[in-house]
């Protein structure tokens, strides 16, 4: 056996562990789907989290409270930071999927370049003003450990914004491989050094072992996202010779400071910690959790919120999992039914993963620090709860690019949190804390489900809806076509089709009624003047599509557009407006008359999901990606890992699956052809043939 035959069986073994999101989607087996990510997430959580109590306890016997405070200000610093800077760097990411579906690599490196340059920037500024807030916290004739452990929390953080920005350039499209060993050893090694220097030298184990963790989990990080930019050939470039402000990444000033104040917001858990530990050596009002019962009031919450504060995040960080995927659907218009169930599933296991890190306060309350009553860690469960599902529609609008409602939902959770504050009673702190947050749940689930209930109109239909469509509207149009060869590079075809949905959304909608041809029309109210979509569509093709048409004066109503599109005969003639399909479900007996081995999966039933999980595992991950691209094919028959399939769109989404059967005869494969144009055109009679 050979090198490339063991290649081919591990690449095989791997694919075969992998569970695909579109694949659990059409299946139904969702939670399948979240035991597959967070099988290990959980558990690395876990271990960090012990190291995370070993290192602060360590710290806080070793050199005292004021170094432990000094400890927890850099660790919060350090979140706030980080946050902050992963919700700009989603401009980046916004930028390279653009990027990405045109193939432009040249763009995709120069961005990378200048987001690089920017990091170095924000990564000394950092070091700088972490160095200063170090030594203005410490004083100087302090234990040197415990200086160095603290700038090397700085330096850390410093690190990590232009590795951030590398991993983000991968990140941005696809998720970044790496072997199961990489997920535990940094978190090992921390382990393993502490344990081993506990005994002879504990402060100097636990900066030994900050060094050597973070030194390989970057190179881990490093190593696995270049692969990928090897494997991809992309690699960031900036231009030295410009002077450094030319060398920058262009941020609108708007979308950076959402962005920006968007990741801030995600990261307020520290904020409020503080809040709650209260601010060491002064009597500053801080909130009293503990000041409930008697029994609490020995609690030092100084050590127990801040050593909670991983715990207390852990349902946020689990959700962030699945940020990728929630923008993966979300580019997609037609999966939005799609994205939905995926949300609603995901709001089932929130309280499910809640349990698992309210379980781990309870083990760090009852047998690590003492005198915790178990009634307060009981209390604490609301809270735990309650944070789980608001940061699980935070981290969707994140997600979902909805930076100014996210803001919104921050602001006024200040304003909740400043009117607790404002209380001076401290018996009723957790109480009216967790009252707060229950209100700031309830207005996350008003602000999404009212989105979720007012779809967007559809920028691009199969071409018997849009003709519905436009038949459908009552004020002036302009209409317009435009041919894409399929000659033209496929980066251009893409950018071609994607400037036309964007110039469309809101104001139009398109359809291709062939491979290579699509028909556009815009709204008379929504029209920018002088714009013409035909001339930008060639010009992002370089001329290669410079076979177009646009109405400079546009049709009374959509019925005397249809009328003049027909007469110029862009589309084949009808005989008046096609009228709308009989439901999807009834071609299920005419396919199967047609085609008696073939199968019919409708995905608007459990039957369907049932069907679905009898198709091959090489065939079903592959059917929601092609079907989303017969759309821009016209394609009433797609070809997916040697079978034929037809997707059936109803209502903007795939509705059903019908399956061929394997090498089909040519006549019963067009008579299943005309089928489905009769039906899309609502001119099937339900008996084979056009009515």
């Amino acid at each position: 056996m050979n090198d490339i035959d063991r290649w081919f069986q591990r690449t095989g073994r791997r694919r075969q562990r992998t569970v695909s999101l579109y694949a659990c989607l059409l299946t139904g087996r969702m939670f399948e789907y979240f035991r597959y990510r967070l099988r290990y997430a959980l558990v690395v959580d876990g271990i960090a989290f012990v190291v995370h109590v070993a290192e602060f306890l360590i710290i806080l016997t070793a050199l005292g409270g004021l170094a432990a405070f000094t400890v927890m200000i850099l660790r919060v610093g350090s979140l706030i930071v980080s946050g902050a800077w992963w919700g700009l760097l989603e401009v980046m990411r916004e930028r390279l999927r653009a990027f990405s579906l045109t193939r432009d690599r040249d763009a995709v490196e120069r961005e990378i370049g200048s987001w690089l340059v920017l990091s170095v920037i924000a990564a000394t500024t950092v070091a700088v003003g972490g160095a200063v807030v170090v030594l203005s916290l410490l004083p100087s004739d302090g234990d040197p450990m415990g200086m160095l452990y603290a700038f090397l929390v700085v330096i850390e953080l410093a690190l990590r914004i232009p590795v951030r920005v590398l991993h983000s350039g991968m990140f941005a499209t696809r998720r970044i491989w790496r072997p199961l060993w990489s997920l535990f050893a940094p978190t090992v090694v921390q382990i393993v050094v502490i344990g081993a220097g506990a005994l002879f030298y504990p402060t100097a184990a636990v900066v030994v072992a900050i060094i050597a963790s973070n030194a390989l989990s970057i190179w881990i990080t490093v190593h696995y996202t270049l692969r990928l930019y090897r494997l991809n050939g992309v690699m960031p470039s900036h231009r030295a010779a410009r002077p450094l402000r030319a060398r920058l990444p262009s941020i609108p000033f708007r979308q950076g400071l959402d962005t920006t104040l968007a990741g801030l917001g995600l990261r307020l858990d520290a904020i409020a910690v503080l809040a709650i530990a209260g601010i060491y050596g002064t009597s500053t009002r801080s909130f009293d959790l503990t000041a409930g019962f008697e029994a609490w009031r020995d609690i030092d919450a100084f050590q127990f919120f801040y050593l909670v504060l991983p715990l207390l995040r852990g349902a946020y960080e689990a959700t962030a999992v699945f940020y990728f995927d929630f923008v993966r659907l979300r580019r997609i218009p037609a999966l939005r039914e799609y994205r939905l169930f995926f949300f609603h599933r995901l709001l089932l296991i929130t309280p499910v993963v809640t349990l698992y890190f309210w379980g781990l306060a309870v083990l760090l309350g009852l047998f690590v620090l003492p005198g915790i009553p178990f009634g307060f860690l009981l209390a604490l469960l609301p809270l735990f709860i309650v944070r789980s599902f608001i940061g699980t529609y935070q981290i969707r609008l994140f997600a979902e690019g909805r930076f100014h409602a996210l803001n919104l939902t921050i602001v006024f959770s200040g304003l909740l949190f400043v009117l607790v504050w404002i209380d001076v009673n401290p018996a009723s702190d957790l109480l009216e804390l967790t009252a707060a947050m229950i209100v700031l749940l309830i207005v996350h689930i008003n602000v999404q489900h009212l989105e979720d209930r007012t779809p967007p109109p559809a920028t691009q239909l199969p071409l018997g809806d849009w003709i519905r469509a436009l038949a459908a509207e009552s004020g002036p149009v302009r209409a317009g076509t435009i041919t894409v060869p399929e000659w033209i590079p496929q980066r251009q075809r893409s950018a071609a089709v994607d400037t036309m949905r964007n110039t469309l959304t809101g104001s139009g909608c398109l359809a291709f009624y062939a491979a290579t041809s699509l028909v556009f029309y815009q709204r008379e109210s929504a029209i920018d003047p002088g714009r013409q979509p035909h001339l930008e569509v060639q010009t992002v093709t370089g001329g290669a599509a410079n076979r177009g048409q646009y109405w400079q004066d546009p049709a009374a109503d959509g019925r005397d557009a249809l009328d003049r599109i027909v007469t110029a005969q862009w589309i084949k003639p009808i005989a008046g407006v096609p009228r709308a399909p009989q439901s999807p479900d009834h071609l299920g007996p005419e396919f199967l008359d047609i085609f008696p081995d073939g199968t019919v999966a409708d995905l608007d039933t459990r039957a369907g999901a049932r069907i679905m999980r009898t198709f091959d595992e090489d065939l079903v991950p592959a059917i929601l990606p092609s079907a989303m691209k017969s759309l821009d094919d016209d394609a009433l028959v797609v070809s997916v890992a040697g079978r034929w399939l037809s997707p059936i769109f109803h209502e903007n989404k795939v509705r059903m699956i019908f399956l061929l059967p394997p090498d089909p005869e040519p006549a019963p494969f067009q008579r299943w052809l005309r089928t489905l144009r009769a039906w899309r055109l609502g001119q099937w009679d339900g008996a084979g043939h056009g009515a």
